[in-house]
């Protein structure tokens, strides 16, 4: 209980006291002898009730002026309509709204019942009845009232630890999907090293063309046979084993020579000018891969590209004459 409620409160002990002390008075004379007349014992009489009513008047009046600071502890929800409230929460205060209303309703008719009654010079037994119901749906709305603060506080306590729980969930999730996606580059990274720890390397890459006894050919335009000759150098990383080397050689022109099938390297599937299957038992190995010329050349510079485990493994320009 407040300051202002304890000051009405006290306020309405000693109206009462001093409406019960008029009442003695009243019934006991006052003090007064037998001797006084009838007439001036009439007139203090009403002087007296008429007292007496305005003392109850102001009584009820302070009655009414707590019931309604006793409102004013119950909050106003209207400024929650527009926010984000879950379909629960709005529901109550939806129904919180329509008691608190009903509640000032009912003071207001209250009043207006005290206020009649006060005037009045007999107690009239129908006010009185009305009063006394008007109360008592006062004081059950307000324990309504307070039922569902109570649950709402509930559901607000429920709601946020929710919402805590569901930010503890998204900063987990976000450390673990930075720890996974640390994992996963690093993984790529290792990926990345063994790859290239296992690629072979190829050295003396070169283009020669041959005449029909399998000598060099110094006219390319004469050559009967291309050559690429390469050496793979020793890698003990590499994975030992028949290996398959492509080569593609194009012309000046552009042009791809072909012949040597299809095969699938940097994700795609290409087109090969030759094919040569090599033993490789991670030792250094030399080898050739042959093409049988089977159309006209022109002296230019050639290009070679040499092909292993679907990687290019080089890439030379030849000068042939």
């Amino acid at each position: 209980m407040d300051k202002k409620q304890k000051i009405v409160l006290f306020s309405g002990i000693g109206v009462v006291i001093i409406l019960l002390g008029m009442l003695v008075w009243v019934i006991f004379g006052g003090g007064g002898s037998a001797s006084e007349d009838t007439a001036g014992g009439q007139t203090d009489d009403a002087a007296l009730q008429a007292e007496l009513d305005s003392l109850r008047m102001v009584n009820d009046m302070m009655q009414i002026e707590n019931l309604s600071r006793s409102l004013d502890s119950l909050p106003n929800f209207q400024e929650t309509q527009g926010l984000n409230l879950q379909a629960d929460q709005q529901e109550i205060v939806n129904k919180y709204n329509e008691a608190r209303n009903k509640i000032e309703s009912l003071l207001a008719q209250l009043k207006q019942e005290k206020a009649n009654t006060s005037k009045e010079k007999s107690k009239n037994q129908e006010h009185l009845a009305r009063i006394k119901e008007l109360e008592g749906q006062i004081g059950e709305l307000k324990d309504y009232c307070k039922e569902l603060l109570q649950r709402l506080t509930d559901l607000n306590v429920k709601y946020e630890e929710e919402v805590q729980k569901n930010n503890a969930l998204t900063e987990q999730n976000r450390v673990l999907s930075e720890t996974v996606s640390a994992a996963n580059a690093k993984n790529e990274e290792l990926t990345t090293k063994v790859t290239n720890a296992q690629r072979l390397v190829l050295t003396g890459v070169s283009l020669t063309a041959y005449n029909k006894k399998g000598k060099n050919e110094k006219n390319v335009t004469k050559a009967k046979k291309l050559g690429v000759s390469f050496t793979v150098t020793a890698n003990n990383a590499a994975k030992p084993g028949m290996k398959d080397f492509y080569i593609i050689i194009k012309t000046p022109e552009g042009q791809m020579l072909p012949g040597g099938g299809s095969f699938s390297a940097e994700g795609t599937t290409l087109q090969a000018t030759a094919r040569r299957q090599v033993e490789y038992a991670n030792e250094e190995v030399s080898t050739s891969v042959y093409w049988d010329v089977n159309t006209s050349l022109t002296p230019g510079d050639y290009t070679v590209r040499v092909f292993c485990d679907g990687q290019c493994l080089a890439t030379r320009h030849c000068t042939l004459k």
